[in-house]
C-alpha cells in the first residue's frame, strides 16, 4: 500500500476530476501537485455531463506538465504558453 511514491497521486481524490480542452473533455488519471503533472485520457462526455465543480479549463494548470491521451494515441502539451496562445489565437 505505502510502497508508491508518495509525491505522486495515483488515485486522483481531489475535485479534479475532468479537463476542459477546447471543445472537449478529458477524464484526469494521474495528478501529482508535488510534480505538477497531470495525465489525462479524452472522454466523450459534454460539459452537460459533469458536474460543474469538477471540470476544469487547461487554462487552469498552466505551470503544469499535462499529458493528454487522445483516442488516436498520446499527445503531450510540453510547451504550454506557446499552446495556449496558439489556442486563444484561433478564438480571435
Amino acid at each position: 500500500k505505502y510502497k508508491e511514491n508518495w509525491r505522486n497521486t495515483e488515485i486522483n481524490s481531489t475535485k479534479i476530476k475532468y479537463l476542459k480542452v477546447a471543445n472537449k473533455i478529458y477524464k484526469i488519471e494521474k495528478i501529482s501537485f508535488f510534480y505538477m503533472t497531470i495525465e489525462a485520457v479524452e472522454t466523450d462526455f459534454t460539459t452537460a455531463d459533469v458536474p460543474e465543480d469538477e471540470l476544469w479549463d487547461i487554462s487552469e494548470f498552466r505551470k503544469y506538465r499535462v499529458k493528454l491521451i487522445n483516442k488516436r494515441g498520446k499527445a503531450e502539451i510540453v510547451e504550454f504558453e506557446k499552446w495556449i496562445n496558439k489556442e486563444d489565437a484561433k478564438k480571435k
